[in-house]
């Protein structure tokens, strides 16, 4: 099933525009005019929905707790999961990396915010996805495309915000579940108003863990196990009736262990397995992936183990000057630290991120709304590693300063056009590698919705997004032997464009969207024109196309159905830069109950299949399971589905329990024959074995069940 090829022109023209806003402003309505914001989340929305828009001129849409519940989701990575645009790639089955794409965009085009702040580091695009808790989450708010928020400037290929909305009641929740593959999640979160409703408490707690995952038996994992603890705490508090204040902390510890299956002839615990010294000639018996290591290889020849630390301080204060004017400041500090050791190669990392942003919202008259800020954000990071012929050399500094203004224009009550303009300069010093660079990026972004009537409703943005490449990490989770170069002097750049048709009634939600991204000065390892691995810009532009179709019905009181489609194009000069395989089409199914105390749910999810040939830069069709060119892994991957069913029953309004099945059929590309491990081209030699032979699931049926209860 492919999609037939897109073609739409660059809407150079619509970008000069300037910017405006709803005809009746408000004090609330101060409050929503960042593009990606911290909104009130009704939780008792159904769960049947099966997309649920919020109601706001940049195309949104909105993961509720009840979504997140069905899906079992711990985490991020796995509450946003195959969500209408985003595609949660796995891109290493030893250590398990995430990269979160947007309209099919790589990972690193896509901009991670804490209740609007993007204040997320580099190792957290990697590793960070599987380690943000869902304890104390109140909604996700998903927009895709270039322009998607006023502050998160680099966002190319758009936004994920993580919100935790202010309380209105003291409420203590605890969710406790077990399951196979030593599964547990067990979550805590509270709440305390005060009497006088001037300050609000939240705390949440959670710890996850689940474990290493080997369906063909080889004593090398296809996925990690993976080790989560968090805590936060968060306050408002109303100092008069013109000034609030908004405090938060947190605190993230992720372990990641990966490789050598524990328990094994490998290794018989984790410090074992950190403890060896590589083999004398580590690979595969019969150079084979499929089978045992040879004994020439030791544990360690295939350990991936990373340790990530997190914490955050998060302060926010807003202050009426009049009724026409709010002045806002958001400050916030991030620590985050790395310690991995990826097969014989050690590296640490530590990376620090102050950002701060004073903004004014001044409401003009009854159809204009101005927003003028500045942000400046100072980002260090330095590392070390051992064991490589040369160190890692990826230190840096950058700064970034910003201005930016947004008008928005009411000019009749069914249009809505916010138009805005951000002025960045950006300054970078690679301080292990002499090198810098230094520059001005002018990002204008519009947005446009039209309510063609009370149901039907059109949304249309186009902007220019940018990103600053930093990291080897960026291309390539770990570090190579060779250690890396930089040579990047450009910073990549978009402009892409989005209309969306949303239908909202009664019984009945639909919506249909297309987008379109072109990228220049795409980012990539150059592994033949340098003494060793570099990073550097493309002279090529990469183009990317998305489109969808979601629809969900409410059959009866209790039933209702719900569908999507979606196809994903990618030219020749995007697809290149590829090192996993991504997906091109999706299709899912969804079915719930709700009533007599009862909730269920089923979702089948189907992908199609992927010609190898069209990646070159993923470069499957010179994968083999045997070195030397024995064994081809094939010339596509098949289209496969799974499947995830869920049951939950309230005992009484206190307690509920609940179980369910993820991935049914216990599917995975291992239970096809195709491991994730691969030697690479038809000469490869018997050490010359790769992890990123993925294009399906590579964790097998979990089966979990677990009791909440509310007070």
């Amino acid at each position: 099933m492919r999609l037939p090829p897109f073609s739409l022109p660059p809407l150079t023209l619509a970008l000069a525009f300037t910017l405006v806003s709803p005809p009746a402003f408000s004090q609330e309505k101060v409050d929503q005019l960042d593009t990606i914001d911290v909104s009130n989340t009704d939780n008792n929305e159904p769960s049947s929905r099966m997309i649920q828009v919020k109601n706001d001129i940049i195309q949104t849409e909105v993961i509720t707790p009840k979504k997140i519940q069905k899906k079992q989701a711990a985490n991020l990575a796995q509450a946003i999961e195959d969500e209408p645009g985003v595609k949660v790639s796995t891109e290493c089955s030893m250590c398990g990396v995430k990269r979160i794409m947007l309209n099919g965009l790589k990972g690193e085009h896509t901009t991670l915010m804490i209740n609007g702040v993007p204040n997320s580091s580099i190792v957290e695009s990697f590793y960070g996805f599987d380690a943000i808790p869902m304890a104390g989450v109140t909604s996700i708010e998903i927009s895709r495309g270039a322009g998607a928020s006023l502050i998160a400037s680099e966002a190319i290929g758009g936004v994920i915000n993580v919100v935790t909305d202010k309380p209105r009641q003291n409420k203590l929740t605890v969710d406790v579940s077990r399951g196979n593959q030593e599964y547990h999640k067990y979550q805590l979160s509270g709440t305390q108003v005060s009497s006088d409703q001037k300050t609000a408490m939240a705390i949440s707690a959670q710890s996850d863990y689940i474990d290493q995952y080997d369906q063909d038996s080889n004593d090398v994992n296809e996925s990690p196990s993976l080790s989560n603890q968090g805590m936060s705490a968060q306050v408002w508090h109303q100092l008069d009736n013109g000034d609030n204040l908004d405090v938060r902390i947190e605190d993230q510890n992720s372990e990641v262990f990966g490789g050598p299956m524990i328990g094994s002839d490998l290794a018989s615990s984790e410090s074992d397995a950190r403890t060896q010294e590589t083999g004398s000639s580590p690979g595969f018996i019969d150079d084979n992936v499929n089978n045992n290591p040879s004994v020439t290889s030791s544990a360690k020849d295939f350990l991936e183990n990373i340790e990530s630390t997190k914490q955050s301080y998060t302060a926010k204060w807003r202050h009426d000057v009049n009724p026409d004017l709010q002045t806002r400041a958001t400050a916030s500090y991030v620590d985050s630290s790395m310690d991995a050791i990826y097969e014989g190669t050690t590296y640490q990392a530590d990376q620090d991120i102050f950002y701060i942003d004073l903004r004014g919202d001044y409401f003009v008259n009854d159809q204009h709304a101005l927003t003028f800020g500045s942000d400046y954000k100072l980002d260090t990071m330095r590392s070390e590693s051992t064991g490589g012929l040369h160190p890692a050399d990826d230190s840096y500094d950058m700064t970034t300063q910003g201005f930016y203004l947004r008008d928005i224009w009411t000019p009749a009550h069914n249009l809505e056009i916010s138009a805005a303009l951000r002025l960045d300069q950006i300054s970078v010093d690679f301080v292990d590698q002499d090198k810098t660079f230094d520059e001005t990026m002018v990002a204008p972004r519009l947005h446009v919705q039209y309510d063609h009537n009370f149901n039907w409703t059109s949304r249309l943005s186009a902007g220019r997004g940018y990103r600053v490449p930093l990291q080897f990490f960026e291309a390539d989770h770990g570090i190579l032997d060779d250690g890396f170069g930089v040579d990047v002097d450009k910073l990549e750049q978009s402009n892409s464009a989005r209309y969306a048709l949303t239908y909202t009634g009664a019984d009945t939600l639909f919506e249909t969207s297309y987008s379109w991204t072109s990228v220049d000065h795409l980012t990539y390892i150059d592994m033949d024109n340098y003494s060793r691995p570099t990073l550097v810009n493309s002279d090529e532009t990469g183009t990317v196309q998305h489109a969808d179709i979601m629809m969900t019905h409410q059959l009866t009181g209790h039933w209702s159905i719900g569908a999507s489609l979606e196809g994903f194009i990618y030219d020749k000069a995007y697809r290149d830069t590829f090192g996993v395989i991504p997906i091109e089409e999706r299709l899912k199914l969804m079915a719930d109950y709700e009533g007599h105390g009862w909730e269920a749910n089923f979702t089948v999810t189907a992908v199609g299949e992927r010609q190898y040939e069209d990646y070159a830069g993923a470069a499957y069709d010179s994968h083999y399971d045997g070195a030397n060119g024995v064994d081809s892994k094939g010339d596509h991957s098949p289209a496969y589905f799974t499947a995830d069913v869920r049951l939950a029953k309230e005992i009484n309004k206190n307690w509920e329990v609940y179980g369910g099945i993820n991935n049914l059929f216990d599917y995975t590309q291992t239970s096809e024959g195709d491991s994730p491990l691969f030697y690479d081209g038809a000469s490869a030699g018997s050490e010359d074995w790769d992890v990123g032979h993925i294009w399906g699931p590579l964790r097998g049926r979990l089966v979990y069940a677990g009791v909440k209860a509310s007070f």
